[in-house]
């Protein structure tokens, strides 16, 4: 497909209100739009649909979950990978103006290495395997949207977490052949665990994901989290299994399997010792706290 070029800058000041140095919003792709750069800091998402990303003279794919970060300058379009209305292109889009950086460099010194690393002007994506990035662009947009109060400060510390995330990807991506950064392995196991909870997890399959040895893992594991594996996968299943417990009217046995625990007798007893309680105790207990 060939796109239309032009020399079209969109300016920050078409989006950016006074004493709000972020713009947020939901965007269906569409085929009207020419190639363009901008004045600011774009980062973009790719919530639903698939189709092509032209940027610097690449044509590259994404689908849901592609993320990408365009510095100021960088000319681009996004087109779906069909015109028809019900498989539409949508992603979210975060602006940035490029004096959010150094004012983020002023308040946070400690981070300036992770600002700096995006200061060479070159574009890059990444595919968000766990729909980490997903949940935070979705809070992005809800309250850049709804504007509750306090909403720049939930903004502000989602916008550092996301360019934290993509630091430490550069930085994954940028390793010699032969490196891996081991903390960010871990750190992937850790999400992995967190959303699949429920599943069979296995220390040595994830270790070998991580291209650890069990032993390696596990320590780097406990100094990552403070427990061991088996600790972890269990504080996190109940976790899960309060939540449940308040929020449900599931009785406990189907509640125990829905944690990943099959053997009621053994969900009671590690229940107990995590809780002080057990599941029904627990439960009435929050109902009556509730009342």
């Amino acid at each position: 497909m060939s796109i239309k070029r032009s020399t079209y800058v969109m300016s920050g000041d078409s989006f950016f209100e006074p004493g709000v140095p972020i713009y947020v919003n939901r965007s269906y792709e569409s085929f009207d739009m020419n190639e363009h750069s901008h004045e600011f800091v774009e980062i973009t998402y790719v919530s639903e649909g698939a189709g092509v990303h032209y940027i610097a003279g690449e044509a590259v794919p994404v689908e849901h979950g592609t993320l990408f970060f365009i510095p100021v300058g960088q000319s681009h379009v996004f087109r779906p990978k069909t015109p028809k209305k019900d498989r539409p292109l949508i992603v979210y889009n975060c602006l940035l103006p490029a004096s959010y950086f150094s004012g983020l460099r002023d308040g946070f010194p400690q981070a300036s290495e992770i600002y700096d690393r995006f200061a060479d002007g070159a574009w890059f994506s990444m595919k968000d395997i766990t729909g980490e990035y997903h949940a935070m662009f979705r809070e992005l947009y809800q309250e850049f949207s709804a504007k509750p109060p306090g909403y720049l400060v939930i903004l502000a510390s989602l916008v550092m977490r996301i360019l934290t995330g993509l630091y430490r990807y550069k930085l994954q991506v940028d390793t010699p052949a032969g490196g891996h950064p081991q903390w960010l392995t871990v750190d992937e196991a850790i999400t992995f665990i967190d959303r699949n909870y429920a599943a069979e997890l296995k220390l040595g399959e994830l270790a070998a994901q991580a291209r650890l040895s069990e032993r390696q893992f596990s320590r780097l594991f406990r100094s990552h989290t403070g427990m061991s594996f088996i600790e972890y996968v269990q504080s996190i299943r109940m976790d899960a299994a309060c939540r449940l417990l308040t929020a449900s009217h599931n009785n406990v046995e189907e509640i125990a399997g829905a944690v990943g625990y099959s053997d009621l007798k053994f969900f009671y007893r590690l229940f107990k010792k995590k809780t002080g309680v057990t599941p029904r105790q627990y439960r009435n207990a929050m109902l009556k706290n509730r009342g």
